[in-house]
């Protein structure tokens, strides 16, 4: 799933519906924005950039106003118990479905990733018994208009020492190899070295 969808529209619209939900469940109008405020600053540590920040505090108004909002309406309308739980459902629902489907999106991701990489390597004339592991993993940096953000690291049987990485390009939907690689502990380069056997000349930088 793309970062750019979830940012400009999913992500606000479970903020102001947290708030909501906030106000007419908890009765009180501040714990949905700071809610909102931790998960957001939490996304951004763990997955996203610094500048992200910006888009934090977005979320955390949106909250604020959904929650200001639902705080009037609940005072001038003053809904019947029945009215209320109905409405609750329908919002829970419209935060859970989002939330459900970006959840199962990154291990599905995880695996079609996976598969395009077998994919990939058989046209490059390698077998099932010349490739020792296969795995993949999130990198939100990479998530650009260039290219997707799952990166699968796949070790071959005959070179097991070495871990090659692959990348699928957006536009042309195709895996390619990427150049970078781990020389030592914590230092990557995209040099090519004649003592990864593996390692194409003309991998992706």
């Amino acid at each position: 799933m793309y970062v750019i969808p979830l940012v400009l529209f999913i992500f606000p619209m479970l903020a102001f519906v947290i708030g909501v939900l906030g106000r007419a469940l908890l009765k009180k109008l501040f714990i949905a924005p700071v809610i909102v405020f931790g998960l957001s600053l939490l996304a951004q540590l763990l997955y996203l950039h610094f500048s992200f920040f910006t888009w934090t505090l977005i979320y955390t108004a949106l909250a604020f106003s959904g929650s200001i909002i639902a705080h009037f309406l609940l005072l001038k309308y003053q809904p019947s118990r029945k009215v209320q739980k109905t409405g609750v459902i329908i919002l829970l629902g419209s935060v859970l479905i989002p939330a459900l489907i970006f959840t199962i999106s990154r291990p599905v991701n995880a695996v079609l990733m996976e598969k395009k990489v077998e994919n990939h390597l058989r046209e490059e004339e390698y077998s099932s018994s010349d490739i020792y592991s296969i795995e993949t993993f999130y990198d939100g940096k990479r998530n650009t208009n260039r290219t997707e953000p799952v990166i699968a690291e796949v070790v071959f049987t005959d070179d097991p020492g070495h871990t090659y990485r692959y990348i699928e390009l957006k536009k042309k939907k195709q895996v390619v190899q990427m150049c970078e690689y781990e020389r030592s502990p914590n230092f990557y380069t995209n040099e090519y070295t004649a003592e990864r056997p593996h390692m194409v000349k003309g991998c992706f930088e």
